[in-house]
């Protein structure tokens, strides 16, 4: 049985440690999204051909590891594992041999990924002498796993990182740091239609915080540079799933598609009830909506409200915005997050346009995302309570959705949402061939839906909010580091595709056929090693490019 990986943390960093009989030698260190954390995991345990194999496998949920931006002073902590082989002779996990390998993998957020790469985050510990430390079993099943010896937790402490996962290019994510520490409402560069945020305190160094309507969770906003190089490397593709909590049968349980303009609506707060979309009761709704430095955000924002054209749907047009938009409604309710400069409100708490008591709410990372909308135990705090009819959005992993409820009635034959359901965009299904298969229950290991996720949808270019999984790394990493990037990207396809595949969640690089346009984020510049802009006919970066065919835009196309 697949194990769950904790889905409250925000994104990934990944360290790869060959150490010797005398001193250590790092050949993989970096940082990058929490949609690669249970796959790169059991890729670093695989024994394939060309698989890493460590043979020994630690995970903990505590913050025992965090890295540090030396920028700032600023620590960010998430899940860690820890995978490492025993090395030669007879060496074992809870004592391993001279030559033995280390590889880690600690989970923040993607653009924190990006920016610990570019600013030279360390990894470090935070207990206060060398112990082993317990295992929570967050990659195999309880029993496969072992404490953490305290020579390998050493070793790892006090490193650099050199490798980043993330689902948006650094070029995006260096965008938007850049329209976050902007001021509220100003165009990020002359004439643009992005504007900024207003997370642009200046003192102290660090930015403004951005903070959750549902806990004590922040997200840091810290600027950063890119490289004049770096390389980044594929790992397939997955789709942002919008789902609901369909607590009003005649509300958003009814509910089975969205158009892209009727979902940018809900987003930016001129849609505040469930009638908005043709529902016979109408409800008031609360919408969630990600921190804007996320890369589901950004993926979402581009590909959705904050988009100038689109050859899929010509009349969007929309120009607005989850926060802050060119086309953004201002009366007669305000639906900017703008006071001055700065965010009107932080966490975002805005009541939506048509409807008292529907509100807009921000929540941080995945985790809190989902659990909030499949109303799971959550330190809700006293802001506006979470109606019946909640609207969200994630990237899909089988372990994201884990605790969905749907199930199949055999009275009925159909399959019944339980505490959640996923919408269609646009009339297409993200994850199976025909919605009516699901009848929008969410497929979990408790039903038998799983082996119906095809992604199919996304495959062929229809599915319209998608991003690739990348490994990025500078383009001066050692040999090492690069063939160390290689095995664990091929290593961690094969548990989602395959005869060995042992969840569906996402779409291998080799069985992608499209891309997305790109073009250069204004305020945003690297040299032509990065890429240069080949097709520019849509606003937003890759993460809400145009989807083309492979071979019909590959002249200079980031990807």
């Amino acid at each position: 049985m697949r194990m769950m990986r904790n889905l409250f943390g925000l994104a990934v960093v990944l360290i790869a440690l060959a150490v010797g009989a005398n001193a250590q030698t790092v050949v993989f260190n970096g940082i990058g999204s929490s949609a690669l954390f249970l796959e790169l995991g059991q890729g670093a345990h695989s024994t394939a051909t060309g698989a890493p194999g460590a043979a020994c496998v630690w995970s903990n949920n505590t913050g025992v590891f965090q890295a540090t931006d030396p920028t700032t002073g600023q620590p960010e902590s998430g899940n860690f594992w820890v995978a490492w082989t025993t090395g030669g002779g007879h060496g074992t996990c809870s004592s391993p041999a001279s030559g033995y390998v280390i590889y880690a993998y600690l989970q923040t957020d993607s653009t924190v990924g990006d920016r610990c790469l570019f600013n030279g985050c360390t990894i470090g510990t935070t207990s206060t002498s060398p112990t082993t430390l317990a295992t929570n079993n967050l990659i195999l099943p309880t029993g496969e796993q072992t404490n953490l010896p305290s020579v390998v937790w050493t070793a790892l402490d006090g490193l650099a990182v050199s490798v980043a996962g993330t689902d948006i290019r650094p070029e995006d994510a260096a965008f938007a740091t850049l329209r976050a520490t902007k001021p509220c409402g100003t165009p990020v560069v002359s004439g643009s239609q992005y504007l900024g945020l207003g997370y642009n305190q200046t003192t102290p160094a660090y930015h403004l915080p951005i903070e959750s309507a549902y806990s004590s969770s922040s997200f840091n906003v810290t600027p950063f540079t890119l490289p004049s190089s770096f390389t980044v490397t594929r790992l397939g593709a997955v789709p942002i799933v919008v789902f609901a909590n369909p607590g009003n049968a005649t509300g958003f349980g009814s509910l089975t598609n969205l158009t892209r303009t009727q979902l940018a609506h809900f987003l930016d707060g001129s849609y505040g009830k469930t009638s908005d979309v043709g529902t016979s009761g109408s409800f008031p709704t609360t919408v969630l909506i990600r921190e804007p430095l996320s890369g589901t955000y950004n993926t979402m924002e581009y590909a959705v409200p904050n988009t100038t054209t689109n050859s899929l749907n010509t009349g969007l047009n929309l120009e607005t915005s989850q926060d802050v938009g060119k086309n953004q409604l201002t009366t007669p309710i305000v639906e900017e997050n703008c006071n001055g400069t700065i965010p009107r409100t932080n966490p975002l708490n805005i009541e939506s346009e048509d409807e008292s008591g529907a509100y807009r709410n921000r929540v941080i990372g995945t985790g809190q995302m989902v659990s909030t909308v499949l109303n799971l135990p959550n330190p809700i705090s006293p802001l506006p309570a979470q109606t019946t009819d909640t609207l969200g959005y994630a990237f899909w992993s089988t372990a994201n959705f884990a605790n969905a409820t749907s199930t199949f009635n055999s009275t009925l034959h159909e399959w019944i949402p339980g505490n959640a359901k996923y919408i269609q965009i646009d009339g297409v299904d993200p994850l199976l061939d025909n919605y009516t298969t699901s009848n929008g229950a969410l497929p979990t290991s408790g039903n038998s839906l799983l082996g119906d996720v095809t992604f199919n949808n996304l495959k062929n270019g229809d599915y319209p909010i998608w991003s690739f999984l990348r490994l990025v790394n500078l383009s001066t990493a050692s040999t090492d580091t690069t063939d160390a990037v290689a095995a664990l990207n091929a290593a961690a396809q094969t548990f989602v595709s395959g005869p060995t595949a042992t969840e569906p969640d996402f779409v291998p690089i080799s069985s992608i056929n499209i891309l997305r346009s790109h073009f250069m984020p204004p305020g945003i510049t690297t040299t032509p090693s990065n890429g240069t802009s080949g097709c520019t006919s849509e606003a937003g970066g890759d993460v809400g490019g145009v989807i083309v065919n492979a071979g019909d835009c590959t002249t200079g196309l980031r990807m």
